[in-house]
């Protein structure tokens, strides 16, 4: 049987257990602490299920087929899209319900093993309400996702960004629901500069200054991301995971 609940001690400590995996969920909680908590049989022996059914957004801690059988069960028609779900449990869903769409990520996590990189070269500071158009123009999935996340994320979290003669040339944000840094954009003409190491480093330092651990999901096939992130020793591959959705029928 399925029940609900919400964020307390208890659930806490269960994902802080395996804490890099479930940087994502615990961001969330923090994001949201009246988000839905989904158990098997009221206890969490079979895992975690966390998110709201009412904007069919979800997050899991979980690798029973039995309990994410009967949670799929419980849920109303519609479609629905998973955060970074690691990609073992992912499997599961794909195999019982099928994709209507997937971005496998890797997912990588400050580890404290050397200092963040830095540049004086280049002046660096936080995004403005003023730039939240202009991010949102160069924003990969903009056909997807509304202007509102980003303008939160820009005026709510600590961001990063160069300006080149006044122009915002290069930023970083932290995603306000799950506080995962993303998107790292450089606009093309000022490729090839370093300038996405110092934006991320910077970014890096404010949230190690707030004792938050900065952590990333990188779309597996965006291969200047997963280089950069590379030169940075303290960013350290944590798991594989995937964003998906899924079209429940009636």
């Amino acid at each position: 049987m399925i029940t609900r609940t919400n964020a307390n001690n208890h659930v806490i400590k269960f994902l802080e257990a395996d804490k890099h995996t479930n940087l994502n969920i615990l961001g969330y909680l923090d994001y949201d602490r009246r988000a839905d908590i989904y158990l098997y049989g009221g206890d969490m022996e079979k895992g975690v299920i966390i998110g709201s059914a009412e904007q069919d957004f979800f997050f899991v801690a979980t690798e029973n087929q039995y309990f994410i059988d009967e949670f799929w069960k419980s849920l109303p028609s519609g479609f629905k899209i998973f955060s970074a779900v690691p990609a073992q449990t992912a499997l599961i869903f794909e195999q019982s319900y099928g994709f209507a769409w997937c971005n496998p990520c890797k997912a990588y996590v400050f580890t404290g093993k050397s200092e963040p990189f830095e540049n004086s070269e280049y002046k660096h500071e936080a995004l403005t309400a003023d730039d939240i158009e202009e991010v949102y123009y160069y924003y990969t999935f903009k056909e997807e996702v509304p202007i509102d996340p980003i303008r939160e994320n820009i005026l709510t979290k600590d961001s990063s960004c160069i300006r080149v003669n006044g122009e915002l040339a290069a930023w970083c944000m932290v995603h306000a629901e799950d506080g995962s840094m993303g998107p790292i954009y450089t606009k093309e003409e000022y490729r090839r500069l370093g300038l996405a190491k110092i934006i991320t480093s910077r970014l890096i330092g404010k949230l190690l200054a707030k004792n938050i651990v900065p952590y990333v999901q990188i779309i597996s096939d965006n291969a200047a991301s997963l280089s950069m992130i590379k030169d940075f020793e303290m960013m350290e591959y944590s798991h594989d995971c995937v964003w998906f959705g899924i079209d429940k029928q009636p």
